[in-house]
């Protein structure tokens, strides 16, 4: 269960309040910051331009047993498509983290934003007919990497990695295709 500060409650309490979505996307060269509102909201330091109607995120739905990824869409005139392709090529990886921004609307003051989404983008789609353009970019929940396995090896440099005064797998490639030659039955009679 989730508890607020006072301001947050008192907003709660109050008519002058909204709850917008505050998206980051930490492209290394510029980073992005936009909101679902009109106006220009400060949170951590950061301002989130306004971006109401240029665009569309897809619903955030968490089910037991699956991880849904989101879709980012947005809309506008070239300048978008330009952006889209100055960074197409550092696209899938980049970090993106949406928030649930309680908003006080009397000096648009963002209260609270916990994180509602988090994860990596993963492809980008540009689509144009002449007069308008749209960028979509797909990203995956960062829940994903809890089923990617780590991958280790029985090796001499994978068994130091977990513990540097173990030796144990020092000669395991020198055993690699030796004949184990056990000894008859009789032998252990005698």
């Amino acid at each position: 269960m989730k508890t607020f500060s006072a301001p947050v409650n008192a907003a709660i309490s109050s008519s002058a309040l909204a709850i917008v979505q505050l998206v980051y996307l930490a492209f290394p060269g510029s980073p992005i910051y936009l909101n679902t509102s009109t106006w220009d909201l400060l949170w951590d330091g950061n301002t989130y331009k306004g971006a109401y109607g240029l665009g569309t995120i897809s619903a955030i739905t968490d089910k037991p047993g699956e991880l849904q990824g989101i879709t980012l869409e947005l809309f506008g005139d070239a300048a978008h498509i330009s952006l889209a392709l100055d960074e197409a090529d550092i696209v899938q990886g980049t970090v993106c983290i949406i928030r649930t921004a309680i908003v006080e609307t009397a000096n648009y003051t963002v209260l609270d934003a916990p994180v509602e989404w988090s994860g990596t983008l993963d492809t980008m789609a540009i689509g144009e007919d002449g007069t308008t353009a749209s960028v979509r970019v797909s990203a995956e929940s960062k829940a994903v990497d809890l089923l990617r396995g780590t991958p280790s090896y029985y090796s001499e440099q994978d068994q130091t990695a977990i513990s540097a005064n173990d030796h144990s797998m020092k000669f395991v490639v020198d055993q690699i295709d030796k004949p184990v030659i056990w000894p008859a039955k009789t032998f252990f009679t005698q």
